[in-house]
């Protein structure tokens, strides 16, 4: 999640300090799920290169990029709006810095980012971590076009994800999450007399899928804006966000 002005030299400096920490016999034994060590020499596939590059060209423009890699531990990042909610950068459990929403209380806790964009496709691209206590889950949600504009979310408790708009439903697609672990999500509103929408939805540490969940056109009035996105800690844990894009074109 580091930021392109400073991949290649953080790279040559974080790689031999890695070393050593093996060496020294502090690595312990829990599996590292989600490290960005940078080898020396040029910069390969890193999640948001990979995101940039696959948005290129497909001839998206990027809008917004956060990572979180420069915002202070215990602060809110001022790229965000937060809407509510006790929002602060943390280090993840591989020490990388995400964006956190603690598990208390249970209710629901928006962000909004992003400038307001109209009568253009947009795309929304972000990863999500949470876990899920006994039988008690979280809900993520995200929207484009404005905090009442095109929504997607995830209900792990009813094993779907839903699709509105301003409040008026639209779509429910079953599916089922599995906690503990980084997911990740593209969603999609082309207007065009209405909006085409599409949805993916995977497990970071694997492939991107080639099809999308939902591929769809929905005669709704869609006007555009700024991209929000909520956790709903339901479970009583934490909601981590990370890598979170805007593309438009």
């Amino acid at each position: 999640m580091s930021k392109f002005g400073f991949q290649h030299f953080f790279g040559l400096v974080r790689w031999p300090l890695f070393a050593l920490y093996l060496l020294a016999g502090h690595a312990g034994s829990q599996p590292i799920e989600r490290v960005k060590v940078f080898p020396l020499g040029p910069v390969q596939n890193t999640p948001s290169m990979e995101k940039m590059s696959t948005a290129s060209q497909e001839g998206w423009k990027l809008e917004f990029n956060e990572d979180f890699s420069n915002t202070v531990i215990g602060e809110e990042p001022v790229s965000l709006f937060i809407l509510d909610g006790a929002y602060t950068v943390q280090n993840d459990k591989n020490g990388e810095r995400v964006l956190a929403l603690p598990g208390t209380p249970t209710r629901d806790f928006g962000i909004l980012f992003g400038r307001k964009i109209k009568e253009k496709a947009l795309e929304l691209r972000f990863s999500f971590f949470s876990t899920s206590q006994g039988r008690r889950m979280p809900s993520v949600a995200a929207s484009v076009g404005g905090v009442r504009g095109l929504r997607f979310r995830l209900n792990p408790a009813a094993r779907n994800f839903t699709l509105s708009l301003d409040e008026v439903f639209l779509k429910e697609i079953p599916f089922t999450w599995r906690g503990n672990q980084w997911w990740s999500v593209r969603f999609q509103a082309l207007p065009s007399g209405g909006v085409q929408t599409k949805v993916k939805l995977w497990p970071s540490v694997e492939p991107e899928p080639v099809s999308w969940l939902i591929d769809e056109f929905f005669k709704v009035e869609y006007k555009g804006g700024k991209c929000a996105l909520w956790g709903f800690p339901y479970a009583g844990t934490s909601i981590l966000f990370d890598d979170i894009a805007i593309f438009s074109k």
